[in-house]
């Protein structure tokens, strides 16, 4: 089986960005890719929401008692796209930035 690739991905940073109840707005840069792993909420009972390009994706929450748990992680997002967090209470969405090497 052959398989084909337009780069490979080299680790550049690693990205704890902040949202609030309104949200807030991140734009994953040319050349890069985001790996979403995981998300905080400041309240266990808090839920958490994500649109990418302006399209809201869904990302399955299991609530286990303890709080919402994301089922759907890691979540990829290609460079040049603009994305919102947003959630019932603040959080930090937990983010490995990889540039794209020919």
């Amino acid at each position: 089986m052959n398989g084909f690739s337009q780069g490979n991905l080299q680790l550049n940073q690693v990205l704890n960005l902040s949202f609030t109840s309104n949200g807030n707005n991140y734009s994953v840069p040319a050349g890069k890719v985001w790996k979403i792993e995981g998300v905080g909420l400041s309240s266990y009972s808090s839920f958490f929401s994500v649109s990418v390009a302006g399209q809201q994706v869904f990302l399955k929450n299991t609530n286990t008692g303890y709080g919402p748990v994301f089922d759907s992680f890691p979540y990829w997002i290609n460079g040049g796209q603009n994305v919102f967090f947003s959630g019932l209470n603040s959080g930090v969405a937990s983010i490995l930035e990889f540039n794209i090497v020919p």
